[in-house]
């Protein structure tokens, strides 16, 4: 994912992004969906930059980072860091379990599995709703 002509500047990709909303009503949803994911990213980021965040949560951060940031990069194996990255959010292997992504997260998170199973049927409970 190293092209050349690659945007390496945000305005270079502020004006890709751009091209790709006025290519259709999908296009112009995924690119929206993609500016609101990074406003809340950047909210985030800032929040556990600032000094007024307690230290151990910035030093959390700061480590994931450094392991995320290595990780995006780590070209090991059949596919490269993008995937690797993507792999944190979707299963490796197909999982008919629809709910396979929120357990794994709910996993990290250091839930137990009597709180991840909670978690299941709440879920397949406002699947229901009407």
């Amino acid at each position: 994912m190293n092209a050349p002509d690659r945007p390496k500047t945000s305005y270079e990709m502020y004006r890709a992004m751009a091209e790709h909303y006025h290519q259709g009503p999908s296009h112009a949803a995924l690119v929206t969906l993609l500016f609101r994911m990074t406003m809340e990213l950047e909210a985030l980021r800032e929040a556990l930059s600032s000094p007024q965040t307690p230290e151990s949560v910035r030093e959390a951060y700061r480590e994931a980072y450094k392991r995320t940031a290595v990780l995006s990069h780590n070209a090991a194996g059949p596919t490269g860091g993008a995937e690797k990255i993507l792999r944190e959010f979707l299963p490796w292997e197909g999982s008919d379990d629809r709910f396979a992504s929120e357990m794994a997260m709910m996993k990290r998170l250091g839930t137990t599995p009597e709180e991840q199973q909670a978690l299941r049927e709440k879920m397949e409970e406002v699947e229901m709703y009407t």
